[in-house]
């Protein structure tokens, strides 16, 4: 392994697990970067992988210095506090192996970070619109991208919430100054950091121009999943943060702007264990069975109830959930719950 240059500015940071080619397409699109090879690094860290990727980067002959490290399976933020840790650069930015960034990505991470030292830059994972795919993913692009057109316009403020691991960077000093990632969260570990840096002084910062174009793979199974561990982690947030009432504060927020049909299936069937199993089994069906346009409504049916069954599940009932979204004080039984 050669020693990385002098007057490195940037480490770029790659959690990986048996995603070999998109990775491929990561660090070729870091070969397209207008930022000067010689002053940033970037460290692949892989996360057990079993498909070849050792061999495959080994094989590159990059104009950059790229540096590949092995651990055992730890997950993902293990990965990133490894690389962080062995990062030689002041300023870090974290990309995911399936983020292809664009040819200026680079030089708006350092750019903005020049000018304002002191923040959390937060930039889009767009979708590769025009090409094929799953409803749960364009969905899920469609979402992205009406908070980034918010944010751009100033009509949303971007905070904590909002950090993504897949594409944001933060000096280094920082990070390790808050403890990094917290390893025992496997999701929402980039929103638990967040408000960890906001605590710390930093403050948050939206850049469309540092764009990576995101190629999901994700299948509907591990998208499914999703929703409800974010709803039990903001629960499990709220009781851990110093301020943590902020994000049931948020919750109830998000909660009130649903759509009828969204409100009156939660209060339905949340917490009531075979219409909840009934109304998710219906609406998974379109998904699969509707044409687009009812899928992609399904989808995001499908991520409201599910956020709210993971909620439900980690405040111990459907009593407590209500009270707790509809801003009640709770009864003394459902505290006890």
């Amino acid at each position: 392994m050669t020693t990385p240059p002098d007057n490195l500015r940037l480490s770029v940071i790659i959690p990986t697990y048996n995603r070999k080619d998109s990775l491929l397409r990561t660090l070729k699109a870091l070969e397209r970067q207008t930022f000067p090879m010689d002053a940033f690094e970037v460290l692949v860290i892989s996360d057990g992988s079993t498909d070849g990727t050792a061999e495959m980067v080994n094989t590159l002959k990059m104009p950059y210095h790229l540096e590949f490290v092995e651990q055992k399976n730890a997950g993902p933020s293990r990965a990133r506090n490894n690389g962080s840790q062995r990062a030689h650069a002041p300023l870090l930015v974290f990309v995911d192996d399936d983020i292809e960034p664009v040819s200026c990505f680079l030089a708006e991470h350092a750019k903005v970070h020049e000018n304002s030292p002191n923040l959390v830059l937060i930039a889009p994972q767009s979708g590769p619109f025009g090409e094929p795919m799953p409803a749960w993913i364009e969905w899920e692009h469609r979402m992205l991208q009406k908070q980034y057109a918010n944010f751009t316009a100033g009509v949303w403020q971007i905070g904590p919430n909002n950090l993504y691991s897949g594409n944001f960077s933060v000096s280094r000093s920082a990070l390790l100054e808050v403890g990094g990632f917290n390893e025992n969260f496997t999701r929402q570990e980039d929103v638990e950091l967040g408000f960890r840096l906001e605590k710390h002084g930093l403050r948050f910062q939206f850049s469309a121009e540092a764009n990576g174009i995101h190629r999901s793979s994700r299948p509907f199974k591990s998208w499914y999943r999703t929703p409800f561990e974010y709803g039990k982690r903001d629960v499990q947030m709220s009781r851990e943060q110093e301020d943590g009432d902020r994000i049931m504060v948020w919750a109830r927020k998000n909660y009130s702007e649903r759509n009828r049909l969204t409100k009156f299936l939660a209060k339905l069937a949340i917490g009531a264990p075979l219409l909840e199993a009934g109304v998710l089994a219906a609406v998974r069906g379109l998904v699969f069975y509707g044409g687009r346009k009812v899928a992609l409504l399904a989808c995001s049916l499908l991520f409201n109830l599910r956020y709210l069954q993971g909620m439900c599940q980690e405040l111990g009932g459907r009593t407590t959930l209500w009270h707790t979204l509809e801003g009640q004080e709770q009864p003394q039984d459902a505290k006890a719950s």
